[in-house]
């Protein structure tokens, strides 16, 4: 099985794509920050033959355009939905994945009649108070310079997400990451403006929200758990940040047995 590449070419700009031909209603992966559709490429295997399959890289990330100024959560969606309609997608399902999730849920949102379903993993269930605390946190990169001191912070910062060294996942992460300077500034910018709450309370297609049991967004998840009875949860393995790549089997399990009851 080979996961092919493409582009969507948009009037906002070119969006890379991996993708596994298939039959019946698509999925849609969307990635987390500052990834690309490359973290999929596991999960795209293991349910090759289910559906076609569609990876999408997020403008400023991976081998996408890079928009201008600072676009938020419903420009990326129409980003996004721009790209479906290029490929000729009518209906579809996604799931997404951190950053995705925002973006993600806007364009169930916005189109219900084409969302057919949406699966969250890793969501910032956040007040505006505790988003604005939880950007405090998180940096701006730091711009190239003459002794590329840039590159090592951003080694450190990609390192930091790990609990030990990966020695296959740390490098693809820190690619993404060195090649996402400008991509994860809007990114993260777009996450703390969204009130993700009020978004998501719009979304009319059945949710499924999963969680890494050692996620550090946990708590916010158990809050949507409490709050929103009617969307159905699931608690999945260890894996931190990273669900698509280290978790990609139960991830896939639960996407299954999701879709099996809602289709």
């Amino acid at each position: 099985m080979t996961i092919k590449k493409a582009y969507a070419d948009t009037q906002a700009g070119q969006i890379h794509y991996r993708y596994v031909p298939g039959e019946g209603v698509p999925l849609l992966f969307f990635h987390r920050t500052p990834a690309s559709s490359i973290s999929f490429e596991k999960m795209m295997t293991l349910l090759h033959g289910d559906r076609p399959l569609y990876a999408f890289d997020t403008p400023g990330f991976g081998a996408s355009f890079v928009p201008p100024g600072m676009p938020l959560m419903p420009d990326y969606a129409a980003y996004m939905m721009a790209a479906v309609d290029v490929l000729g997608i009518d209906r579809c399902h996604i799931f997404a994945h951190h950053t995705g999730t925002h973006f993600a849920t806007e364009m169930a949102a916005a189109h219900p009649d084409r969302v057919m379903s949406l699966m969250l993993n890793g969501i910032a269930y956040m007040t505006a108070a505790e988003r604005l605390e939880t950007s405090k946190t998180i940096k701006d990169p730091m711009p190239p310079d003459p002794d590329a001191k840039y590159a090592r912070a951003t080694w450190q910062s990609v390192n930091n997400l790990f609990t030990e060294f990966d020695p296959e996942l740390t490098p693809i992460e820190f690619l993404g990451a060195l090649g996402s300077l400008t991509g994860r500034k809007q990114g993260f910018n777009a996450v703390w403006n969204q009130n993700y709450p009020e978004v998501l309370a719009k979304v009319t297609c059945p949710i499924l929200a999963t969680c890494a049991e050692d996620e550090w967004l946990r708590p916010y998840f158990e809050r949507l758990r409490e709050e929103r009875p009617d969307i159905k949860a699931l608690v999945l393995g260890k894996a931190r940040f990273f669900t698509p790549e280290y978790d990609a089997e139960r991830a896939v399990a639960a996407i299954r047995e999701f879709l099996s009851e809602i289709e």
